[in-house]
This record gives C-alpha cells, structure tokens and sequence, in this order.
C-alpha cells in the first residue's frame, strides 16, 4: 500500500481518520477471531449444540406449555407418583411433560391458528351498520399476501 501525499491539514485529519477506522476493523477481527476460539474450545459447546434439539420443545404457544406442564405436574407427581422417591418424582415427569409437548403441542398450535384464522375471515366478512346513516356496508376481505 502505497504511502498518500499529505499536503495540509485537512489531509493530515482524513488520515488519521482512515487509520483510526482501520485500527478499529482490526481489533473487531482479532475479538471475532477470539470469540471463535474460545467457541471451539468449549467442551460444552458441542453438549449444547447436541442436545440443543432435545430439549427445545416443539410448540411456540406459552399457554399450551403451561396447560401440558400443569397437567402432567398434576397427573403424575400428584396422582401416579404419589408414594415414589424423590428421583423418580423429579425424572418421571420431565421426561412425560416433553413427550407430551411434542405430541400434543404442535397438532395444538395448528388448530388454534385455524380457529384464529377462522374467526378473523369471518369478522372480515361480517355487515357492518354504517354509523353515519342506516345503510350497512358489506366489508370486503382484504388479501395482504398479493
């Protein structure tokens, strides 16, 4: 890189600019590149990226969560084990609560969408009185996707 002409001042500052920007690229680098070692040397990393599909539960409703957790709370530390250990009281239910939450909560998010989708096509489609006079206007549905 060739070295630039420097004739006044003005020059002089647009330098020192340049460099300052160009120091800063570099020491974003150098930080990246740390942040990617210490990434790559993490044992637990690689746990995490493993088990990182296993225990993401499959249902993005937090009310259909919550209902499955308490429900299966309810159903096996309550009912089912109500006399076992304290492991088993601890295990059992976690292992049930995200069985069930991939079993039951996507089929549930699907049919709450639909109900919501429904529901809004016919509020979409509805009669609605004018409130200005007594004529009723029939609002058309409105397409947003194209």
């Amino acid at each position: 890189m060739a070295k630039p002409q420097i004739d006044n001042f003005s020059d002089l500052m647009q330098e020192k600019e340049r460099l300052k920007a160009r120091l800063n690229n570099s020491k974003a680098n150098i930080r990246d590149s740390f942040e990617g070692i210490k990434d790559e040397l993490n044992p637990f990393n690689a746990i995490k990226e493993k088990t990182h599909g296993v225990l993401q539960t499959s249902t993005a409703n937090p009310l259909v969560k919550f209902g499955i957790k308490r429900a299966t709370e309810f159903l096996i530390s309550k009912v089912l084990l109500r006399r076992a250990g304290w492991f088993t009281k601890l295990v059992v239910p976690f292992i049930v609560r995200e069985v069930a939450t991939r079993a039951i909560g996507l089929k549930a998010d699907k049919k709450i969408a639909k109900t919501l989708r429904t529901a809004a096509d016919k509020v979409r489609a509805a009669d609605m009185p004018d409130l200005a006079g007594k004529k009723t206007v029939k609002q058309r549905p409105k397409n947003l996707i194209g």
